[in-house]
C-alpha cells in the first residue's frame, strides 16, 4: 500500500510534512533558557549517615533496649 502526498517531492519538504502530520512542527528546543515554572522543581541528594550499633554479643546479653548513644 502506497500513500502519496500530493506536490511533495522533495526529501526535505516530505520531513517537514511529516512532522507537521504528526504534531512536531511546533516544538523547540529549550537547551540553555530558563523554561517558567521550573525554578521549584529540582532534586537534591544528601547522602545520610548510617551509624550502627551493636546489639548481639554485648555485655548484659542482646535482649534489652539498646543504648542511646
Amino acid at each position: 500500500m502506497d500513500i502519496d502526498s500530493p506536490g511533495l517531492d522533495d526529501v526535505e519538504a516530505q520531513a517537514q510534512y511529516m512532522q507537521k502530520v504528526m504534531g512536531f512542527a511546533g516544538f523547540k528546543t529549550t537547551k540553555n533558557t530558563k523554561v517558567p515554572g521550573n525554578e521549584r522543581l529540582y532534586g537534591v541528594r544528601r547522602e545520610t549517615v548510617i551509624k550502627a550499633r551493636q546489639y548481639m554479643n554485648r555485655t548484659g546479653g542482646f535482649n534489652r533496649p539498646l543504648s542511646p548513644g
